[in-house]
């Protein structure tokens, strides 16, 4: 009796160890869950504007996005941007010994002004630290080219999970128009406008890297709208729809000077991005399209 009593212990017991390896296995194949917080600024026709979406205690901003919201003249299809995105930047630092990581975002009117009102919307995605989570910039030199485009590596062995760009200097006449996320490398185009800029800017390009999340690619969803019409909006999700959304970026395919990034936001579901690109205050009849890109996890 006593040794069927043992028998029925041990396997009892081999049955949870059992369940417990099979939870673990499971976990350890799905990548950290993330979640988006965000923050705005008040609406105003101020010449530039900051805002920080700040991740909880703990957490870290692996990614994120902004929205122009009103910084435009005319109504699509004939849409024009008079404020221009200058900053996506993830940042973790320590600031008087406590952790503080946050997605910063600036967006600033074109050379001319805008005399109506507008606000900047900023979105983190945050998550618990992932494992090898490391962060990564490069700057380009100062000078007055009319463009200029930055890479930044991730250490061997890791990826790119999120990135983003600055542009230092330019007061308006300069603008993001990429910031893309590859395998293991993020980027940052930036071009001055149609009438050119004299004094001196550089950007940089951020990447955050980590080692390789479980069904990690990197996608770049193609918006082949072959018109003129702006602004455009692209809703797009991973390939895989049980897949989520780590990082996120946003690229305009074609008249890079012409052509601004107005947003880009990733969904609070972690199921995909908006994003939105629109033409210049001068407009072009040219064809341009969009690309947004889309580190898809399990």
């Amino acid at each position: 009796m006593m040794r069927h009593m043992r028998l029925a212990v041990l396997l009892a017991a081999t049955g949870l160890f059992t369940a417990q390896l099979a939870a673990a296995t499971a976990e350890a194949a799905s990548a950290p869950d993330v979640e988006r917080v965000s923050a705005k600024t008040g609406v105003s026709s101020s010449s530039e504007k900051t805002a920080r979406a700040r991740c909880p205690r703990g957490e870290y901003a692996i990614g994120g996005g902004a929205l122009i919201q009103g910084g435009t003249s005319g109504q699509p299809p004939d849409a024009r941007a008079q404020v221009v995105l200058t900053r996506l930047q993830p940042v973790a630092r320590r600031q008087h010994g406590r952790l503080e990581s946050f997605f910063e975002a600036s967006a600033h009117e074109d050379g001319n002004g805008f005399h109506g009102s507008w606000r900047l919307s900023v979105y983190a995605v945050c998550a618990d630290p992932l494992p090898g989570l490391t962060y990564v910039s490069s700057a380009s030199p100062a000078g007055s080219p009319p463009s200029q485009t930055e890479m930044v590596a991730c250490p061997n062995g890791k990826v790119a999970v999120g990135g983003g760009g600055r542009i230092d200097g330019g007061r308006g006449q300069v603008a993001l128009t990429e910031a893309g996320i590859q395998d293991a490398f993020t980027f940052a185009n930036a071009y001055e406008d149609e009438n050119g800029f004299q004094d001196r800017w550089k950007v940089t390009a951020y990447g955050v890297c980590a080692d390789q999340p479980p069904g990690y690619v990197v996608e770049v969803v193609g918006q082949p709208q072959g018109d003129s019409a702006s602004g455009k909006t692209a809703d797009v999700t991973c390939s895989d729809v049980n897949q989520r959304v780590y990082g996120v970026g946003l690229g305009n395919g074609g008249q890079q000077n012409q052509v601004v990034l107005t947003g880009i936001v990733p969904s609070p579901a972690q199921s995909g991005a908006t994003g939105v690109a629109t033409e210049d205050e001068s407009g072009t009849p040219a064809a341009w399209d969009m690309d947004v890109f889309l580190v898809c996890v399990d």
